[in-house]
């Protein structure tokens, strides 16, 4: 029997469960994105890596420089999924192939108000079963050098530090390449 199972406590213990996470009714879904969500996903950028540009000590943040036209270009080149919760887009993905030996993870942003909540942790694995049913054996990202936070989220999900570079047009930033090796149905 589980602990703080119904069964458990309607037996008279008084084992309190305390979960981890906020317990909360929650409609939350991972979907693929569709053209009306254009502008929640700008607005939502724009909220999700205000922190990165803190971080970096510049609002110079490729993300924070995107026109709602770059969104659009790169939503087309890629297959985004978003996480809604009551018709608000709380958490969004893309992937998209554009460099060996690819596929890469693009833009996992989450809005503020929703972070640790396994929002970013639902949109990888979202992805990387997608990336199975299509062959693909792994999947690849880049992350900021002193993202640090990031870079644990990630290793928590398996992957690992490949290379790093420092960023075109920006001599200062470094940035990580992450590899995860997916595991096929065969």
């Amino acid at each position: 029997m589980l602990r703080g199972s119904a069964e458990h406590i309607a037996a008279g213990s008084n084992y309190l469960h305390r979960p981890t996470r906020p317990a909360t009714i929650s409609s939350m879904h991972i979907r693929p994105a569709e053209p009306p969500d254009l502008g929640q996903l700008f607005s939502m950028q724009r909220a999700a890596f205000v922190d990165e540009a803190f971080l970096y000590g510049t609002p110079e943040v490729p993300a924070l420089l995107d026109t709602r036209d770059d969104l659009q270009a790169r939503l087309a080149a890629s297959s985004t999924w978003v996480s809604v919760d009551n018709d608000r887009l709380i958490g969004a993905i893309s992937v998209r192939t554009w460099r060996e030996p690819g596929p890469d993870i693009e833009r996992l942003m989450v809005v503020p108000d929703r972070r640790g909540e396994g929002v970013a942790t639902d949109l990888v694995r979202c992805v990387e079963t997608y990336l199975v049913q299509t062959g693909c054996t792994a999947v690849q990202l880049v992350v900021g050098g002193i993202a640090v936070d990031n870079q644990r989220l990630y290793q928590r999900l398996g992957f690992v530090a490949t290379s790093s570079t420092m960023l075109d047009g920006y001599p200062s930033v470094e940035v990580i390449t992450m590899t995860k090796q997916l595991r096929t149905n065969t």
